[in-house]
């Protein structure tokens, strides 16, 4: 049990370390990259946008559609935060919203594939997208 918990932080931090060279690497300014995070779980990248919870909700949905991402549902989480989730191909999304301000979002994106494999490039381009205004 201790060494399946120690593999599973090893992998974890070699999978962050590896996340925030790629992020840096494709740090494109224009649209606020540069705040872009890795969620706590170690999976998503996330960033904090311009915008109310309505309109970034609104633009995540646009976004949605033109990634050709079918979504499943949508749901409110606890501690304000809601959900969209969907589907393309074989990879799972979720996009978590959540009102940081008046006039500010944070977004949280998870892009799964299959069992063990996460899309950072795509979760990348997805935030992006929700975050031009």
């Amino acid at each position: 049990m201790l060494r399946n918990a120690l593999s599973r932080l090893v992998l974890a931090l070699a999978l962050s370390a590896t996340t925030s060279a790629r992020l840096s690497a494709q740090a494109d300014t224009s649209y606020g990259t540069e705040d872009t995070y890795v969620t706590n779980d170690g999976y998503g990248l996330g960033r904090i946008v311009p915008g109310s919870l309505t309109d970034v909700t609104a633009r995540a949905r646009a976004a949605m559609i033109k990634q050709k991402i079918v979504e499943e549902s949508a749901r409110p989480l606890g501690q304000g935060w809601r959900e969209l989730r969907g589907k393309k191909g074989d990879l799972d999304v979720s996009i978590r919203l959540r009102r940081q301000s008046a006039s500010t979002t944070r977004v949280e994106i998870n892009a799964r594939e299959g069992l063990t494999g996460w899309d950072k490039g795509f979760e990348q381009q997805l935030l992006d997208a929700v975050g031009k205004t």
